[in-house]
C-alpha cells in the first residue's frame, strides 16, 4: 500500500503525521510526506520520504502575517495563503502518483487539505481525513467554542446553533473559499459545492485523533467518524534530552514552562509577562520558542530560553505549562499530569481551553488579561489546588498506555478494503 500524507500547518500539525508515517513504514507500507519545505529536515531525520508543497520563504511569509492568530481574520489568512494555493498543488502531486495506474493509494490529510477531496472524487482514490482537534467537528447538539463569545452552545436549541454556524460560514468561510474552490472544481469537471465546509470531512473515513473522554462523540458528527487517541508524537524518539536542558532541570525546583506555539512570531508581550510572572512567584521558568528575537533583552538567571525541547521529555519534570492551547501541546501536558494555564487566541484554542477547564485541569486567561500579576495569581492557585492536582493525576493515567498513532495506522490500513469513492 502507498500512503500519501498531507499535513497542513505548524509543528503541532506535522508531528502527528510523522508519527503515523513511521508506524506505517514499520508495518511495511510505502509512505511519502507532503508538506512545507520547512519540515524537510524533520522528515529526513525521521527517515520519512518527503516532497515539499511550498518553499521555506512561503512558510516564513505565512507565519509572519500578524493576522494568522486573529480570532476573526485568522481563518481567512490561512485560507488565502495555505488552503487555496495548496488545493491545486495537492491535486497535481496526487495526479502524478495515480498516473502509474496504481489504485492501492490512500490519501490522508486534514480539513485544510482540500485538494485531496477533489482527487478522491476525480481519480477514485481512497481518502481519510484526520482531525487532530474536535473543534473542526461542528455539532448542533454540543457546538465547539470557535470564538470566545460565541452565541451557541450546549443546552441551546439545535435550530439556533445550526443558524449560528450557517451565519458564520456565510460571513467567514464561504466568501474566501467557495468561489475559488468552485472555479478549480469546474476545471476538473466536478460539481460545485454549496458550502466550503463540505470539504472538511472525507466521505469515506474521518479519524479523530483525540479520545472520547476529551470530546464525547455527537450524534450529528459525520457517520463515518472513528476516534483513536492523542498522537503524543514529538521528537523524543529522535534523540536524547539536550545536556543544557538536563543541567537546568537538575539545578533547582520544577520550573514553569511558557510557550505561545511553534508558529508564533509575535510573542514579545507573552514572554515579557511570563518572565515577570516568574519573578513575582519566585519560580524558575523555561521559555520555549524558535524565534529568540521575541524574548526580553535580559533574562534573570532563574529563567532560561530553549529553542525546542520534546515536551514528552520536558513536561514530566516541570510544575505547570502556560501556552496557547494548541492540541498537540495540550495532550503532552495532560500526559505529564501538570496544570494548564491557557492563553487562547483563535482556531481550535478557545475550544481546547474550555475543555481543559471542564476537566478541571487548568484555567484560561485571554490575551487582554495576560499580565504578569494575573498570570502569577492563576498559577499560584493551580499549583496549590489539591483538586487540580488530583484531576491531573487521574486523567494523566488514562494516557499511560496511549495507542493513538498505532490505532490511526490501523484505520488507514483498513482503507484498502474501501478504496472505491463514495457514491
Amino acid at each position: 500500500m502507498r500512503v500519501l500524507l498531507f499535513p497542513v500547518g505548524s509543528y503541532g500539525d506535522v508531528h502527528p503525521f510523522i508519527g503515523i508515517a513511521c508506524e506505517l513504514m514499520r508495518r511495511g507500507h510505502q509512505v511519502r510526506l507532503h508538506t512545507s519545505e520547512h519540515f524537510r529536515g524533520l522528515a529526513e531525520k525521521a527517515g520519512v520520504e518527503f516532497q515539499p508543497i511550498d518553499t521555506i520563504e512561503e512558510y516564513q511569509r505565512i507565519i509572519k502575517d500578524p493576522n494568522i492568530f486573529h480570532p476573526l481574520r485568522g481563518f481567512g489568512t490561512i485560507a488565502r495563503n495555505l488552503i487555496l494555493p495548496w488545493q491545486r498543488r495537492h491535486y497535481e502531486i496526487i495526479s502524478q502518483a495515480a498516473a502509474t495506474g496504481d489504485k492501492d493509494i490512500v490519501l490522508v490529510g486534514t480539513a485544510l487539505s482540500q485538494g485531496l477531496q477533489m482527487a478522491h472524487e476525480k481519480l477514485g482514490l481512497s481518502l481519510a481525513t484526520v482531525h487532530l482537534q474536535p473543534s473542526v467537528m461542528w455539532s448542533d447538539i454540543c457546538p465547539p467554542r470557535l470564538v470566545r463569545h460565541m452565541p451557541a452552545g450546549p443546552g441551546l436549541p439545535r435550530w439556533w446553533n445550526a443558524g449560528v454556524y450557517s451565519l458564520a460560514q456565510s460571513i467567514m468561510v464561504d466568501p474566501v473559499l467557495k468561489g475559488p474552490t468552485n472555479t478549480f472544481r469546474r476545471e476538473l469537471g466536478l460539481p460545485p459545492i454549496a458550502r466550503a465546509t463540505q470539504l472538511f470531512h472525507s466521505p469515506q473515513k474521518v479519524i479523530g485523533m483525540f479520545p472520547a473522554w476529551y470530546a464525547p462523540p455527537q450524534a450529528d458528527w459525520p457517520a463515518n467518524t472513528v476516534l483513536t487517541d492523542f498522537p503524543l508524537w514529538d521528537e523524543s524518539e529522535l534523540g536524547d534530552l539536550d545536556t543544557e536542558v538536563q543541567t537546568f532541570l537538575d539545578g533547582g525546583d520544577r520550573p514553569i514552562v511558557f510557550t505561545p506555539g511553534s508558529a508564533m512570531l509575535n510573542g514579545h508581550s507573552f514572554f515579557a509577562e511570563a518572565t515577570a510572572a516568574c519573578q513575582l512567584l519566585g519560580r524558575r521558568g523555561i521559555l520555549l520558542t524558535r524565534f529568540p528575537e521575541q524574548l526580553p533583552p535580559q533574562l534573570p538567571s532563574s529563567v532560561r530560553h530553549f529553542s525546542y525541547v520534546p515536551l514528552s521529555q520536558l513536561l514530566p519534570r516541570c510544575a505547570a505549562l502556560v501556552y496557547h492551547g494548541g492540541i498537540g501541546t495540550l495532550s503532552q501536558a495532560i500526559a505529564a499530569g501538570i496544570p494548564h494555564l491557557i492563553m487562547p487566541l483563535s482556531h481550535d484554542q478557545p475550544d481546547n481551553a474550555e475543555r481543559i477547564e471542564r476537566l478541571g485541569l487548568g484555567s484560561t486567561l485571554y490575551p487582554h488579561q495576560f499580565r504578569a500579576r494575573k498570570i502569577a495569581e492563576k498559577l499560584q492557585h493551580l499549583l496549590q489546588s489539591d483538586e487540580t492536582a488530583a484531576a491531573c493525576r487521574e486523567i494523566s493515567a488514562r494516557l499511560a498506555n496511549h495507542q493513538g498513532v498505532a490505532r490511526t495506522a490501523d484505520e488507514i490500513e483498513r482503507m484498502l478494503t474501501c478504496n472505491s469513492p463514495a457514491e
